[in-house]
């Protein structure tokens, strides 16, 4: 029994430069209040969330300079599944392909790395890329959120249940 639950214990990392919603996607994956007033994370937060029998240690990096330049290798050591977040506009996503470059020197190939486009309902008002664009540019599995709609939750669960069942099959 141990060893099932450790072989269904998965280590994911949320990362990207601030304010892109990455607090917003754990907290939508935890059924925390969302709220629109912006407190950037200090370090890191840790949330475990389960379903259908996957334990999720969820790992929430702060995106400013500092954190990213001293600790991000630290932090994504041991990663079974790396989350680049991006707000959808033109500039972060660019910088955002830096990150995935990164994290592939990090956590290697056997680490599936996927990004999230969030703030899809900005793409028509601020011109926003859609999340075609966005994948084209990342050049990484991407989907589409709106994190803080809670009705994306099922959204959200969906995507992350179809790339861990990969991760799990990887480490039976």
């Amino acid at each position: 029994m141990i060893s099932s639950n450790i072989n269904n214990l998965v280590k994911v990392s949320l990362i990207g430069h601030p304010a892109v919603g990455k607090t917003t996607i754990l907290k939508l994956l935890s059924d925390k209040v969302i709220n629109k007033i912006y407190l950037p994370t200090q370090g890191f937060d840790l949330k475990t969330v389960e379903f259908d029998g996957i334990r999720m240690k969820i790992w929430d990096f702060g995106g400013q300079k500092a954190y990213l330049n001293l600790y991000l290798k630290d932090y994504l050591l041991g990663s079974d599944m790396v989350l680049i977040v991006t707000d959808s506009s033109s500039k972060n996503v660019f910088t955002s392909r830096a990150l995935i470059d990164i994290a592939d020197e990090i956590v290697g190939k056997d680490c599936p790395i996927i990004a999230i486009a969030n703030k899809q309902d900005l793409v028509k008002k601020n011109g926003h890329l859609t999340v075609k664009k966005v994948e084209h540019v990342l050049d990484v599995k991407t989907y589409g959120l709106i994190a803080i709609d809670p009705s994306e939750k099922t959204k959200l669960i969906n995507i992350l249940r179809s790339e861990l069942n990969k991760v799990v099959m990887r480490k039976r």
